[in-house]
């Protein structure tokens, strides 16, 4: 069973839940039989894998072989995906939402608000920015810096389009969800990593894993990656893979 067929499931357990009235004070979605049968399913389809340390370095020294100003549109869109992929921690689904109407840049950063409902969405929920800071270390990993190079090369292909993403050729449209996951995909691939066992979405879990067991704060990692509870992180995408610093720079570390 794919990761779409778990997602209709699950939509379809909330749906019941609400138009079907309680049995016995007793929700639908959390009747024993449900419950038992919702088990069954995670324990027959455990989650993807992350990538491991050794495939983390991997991408981390491939994408190191280039700097900014030295790559085609093409490497450098792509090399961009994979940098916020990283040092976000964040879904394809909120890469492709990434709004310059919605950026705020500083000195050494920049700033995605985000303006429409992601995965994580609710009631009292406020969906945490995207925030890419500058990594003076390793000006072939800052992801700050290829940003910049990035919207100076694209100003004068976008037109109207506000997404910050677009398609590396012509007519240079908005790029799809699906392409930002081909892209990193892409990547991964180039650097080694083995694409049959290991997924765009796993750049998630492995980014979050890699700060976490560098000792970034369990805060700053929920934070990072919009997750509400550690429990969820713990359970899901704590991946066993060392140094001090905050979230980015841990995770661009190549060590």
């Amino acid at each position: 069973m794919n990761k779409d067929y778990r997602t209709a499931i699950n939509t379809a357990r909330s749906a019941l839940s609400a138009i079907i009235l309680p049995t016995d004070n007793v929700n639908i979605g959390s009747h024993p039989i449900v419950s038992r049968f919702m088990k069954d399913i995670f324990k027959n389809n455990p989650p993807v894998a992350s990538i491991t340390l050794h495939g983390m370095l991997a991408v981390l020294s491939y994408l190191s072989l280039s700097k900014p100003t030295q790559s085609s549109l093409k490497r450098l869109t792509l090399k961009l995906g994979m940098l916020i992929a990283l040092v976000s921690a964040q879904r394809g689904q909120r890469l492709h939402m990434l709004d310059i109407e919605f950026m705020k840049e500083g000195d050494s950063f920049f700033e995605f608000a985000c303006p429409e409902h992601i995965k994580q969405s609710r009631p009292g929920y406020k969906v945490p920015s995207v925030l890419l800071q500058a990594y003076p270390a390793d000006q072939s990993l800052c992801v700050f810096t290829h940003l910049k190079e990035y919207l100076q090369r694209t100003k004068l292909l976008r037109g109207t389009e506000t997404k910050l993403f677009l398609s590396h050729a012509k007519p240079h449209h908005c790029a799809s969800r699906d392409t930002i996951s081909r892209w990193i995909r892409s990547v991964m691939a180039a650097a080694g990593v083995d694409v049959t066992t290991f997924k765009p979405h796993s750049t998630r879990a492995a980014a979050a894993s890699k700060a976490r067991n560098a000792s970034v704060p369990v805060k700053e990692t929920l934070d990072t990656a919009g997750w509400s509870s550690a429990r969820t992180f713990d359970r899901f995408y704590n991946k066993p893979f060392q140094k001090n610093g905050g979230f980015a720079t841990s995770v661009l570390t190549i060590h």
